[in-house]
């Protein structure tokens, strides 16, 4: 119960946290200058307003996340809960992979110790 109890906090930590480190890439220059974007990863979930910028020089532009306090955020709520599922069944996963081996290791060296 503990493993699932510490496992969900990192996930809700990594969710809330990955708009923060999955940025958005435009390799054009698109007709529109406002331009509505959506962050967060592996499913993105926070969408914000972005002002590109005008000169097609200045392209290809990779955009970063603000501050939901800064600027107007909508958060969608379903693709939040895929994004947490995710995180928690990678993280799940690899922490039960290395739990059990480290539980199998000691046992190995006591039966080489037996014999």
């Amino acid at each position: 119960m503990k493993r699932v109890i510490a496992v969900s906090v990192l996930s809700l930590i990594l969710s809330f946290c990955s708009p923060f480190m999955f940025k958005q890439y435009i390799e054009k220059k698109p007709l529109e200058q406002i331009r509505t974007l959506t962050f967060g990863g592996p499913i993105p979930f926070a969408e914000q307003k972005v002002e590109l910028p005008t000169n097609k020089k200045a392209y290809p532009v990779v955009i970063s996340f603000q501050s939901p306090l800064a600027k107007d955020t909508i958060f969608h709520p379903l693709p939040m809960v895929f994004t947490f599922v995710c995180f928690f069944l990678l993280l799940f996963a690899v922490f039960s992979l290395f739990s059990s081996y480290i539980k199998k290791v000691p046992k190995k060296k006591k039966e080489k110790v037996n014999n």
